[in-house]
């Protein structure tokens, strides 16, 4: 089995590059892909840099070059939902895009009102014995760091976090049929200190969603 995993930023990236062994290099469309072994299974790696663009499009050569088994974006994102703080961890059960129209999603195909995680993926997450929230992601092309923002963002979607590449790995993983997940740490709440909280706490925020994303693959691989 191949595990893809796609991440926006360096700092949710080293931590698997710094496990993979045998690791091969190979680029892509001015991305570096890193495929390997930890813990005898098999992983390619790409950082895909922020947005939507760049999730789907390196979540589609993922595909074509490597035919992973299932997908898994990890990484950071600001909390919406009063139950989160620094650190907590939400595993996307259902994306959404906020800075869609309602009308157009509705309207021009293939487009979804929503994008779902692995069920399967989903319930082995919830049983890590870990902190973890499941529920909705938002995504758009927003670094949200304010009150009036996040409040918006909330109203119209109801998600635990907002992020910028969740919804659009998850829909690309719909369109090619392959089952993925989302896994998000908090490094800041999306207000009017997001911007301070983001630079203190994403590092930290990174390793955790990396070491549990690890926790998730060994899992897959033995059920």
């Amino acid at each position: 089995m191949v595990t893809g995993i796609v991440s926006a930023m360096e700092s949710e990236l080293a931590f698997f590059r710094s496990q993979l062994e045998n690791m091969k290099t190979e680029t892509f469309a001015s991305v570096a892909y890193y495929s390997g072994t930890v813990n005898g299974r098999r992983l390619v790696v790409c950082n895909c840099g922020v947005g939507k663009v760049n999730a789907a499009m390196h979540k589609q050569i993922m595909i074509d070059k490597f035919a992973p088994d299932l997908i898994i974006n990890n990484g950071v994102a600001g909390a919406l939902a009063d139950e989160l703080d620094i650190f907590s961890v939400v595993v996307g059960k259902n994306m959404v895009y906020h800075d869609m129209q309602d009308f157009v999603i509705e309207e021009f195909e293939p487009l979804q009102p929503e994008y779902h995680s692995d069920e399967r993926l989903v319930s082995l997450a919830d049983s890590l014995n870990e902190d973890i929230h499941i529920g909705t992601v938002a995504s758009g092309d927003w670094f949200v760091t304010d009150d009036e923002t996040k409040r918006r963002i909330t109203d119209k979607t109801g998600a635990l976090c907002v992020d910028m590449e969740s919804a659009a790995v998850s829909h690309t993983a719909f369109l090619n049929g392959i089952p993925s997940i989302i896994i998000r740490v908090m490094s800041d709440k999306a207000d009017d200190g997001g911007h301070m909280s983001f630079h203190e706490f994403e590092k930290k925020a990174a390793e955790i969603s990396s070491r549990i994303t690890l926790k998730l693959i060994e899992k897959a691989d033995k059920e």
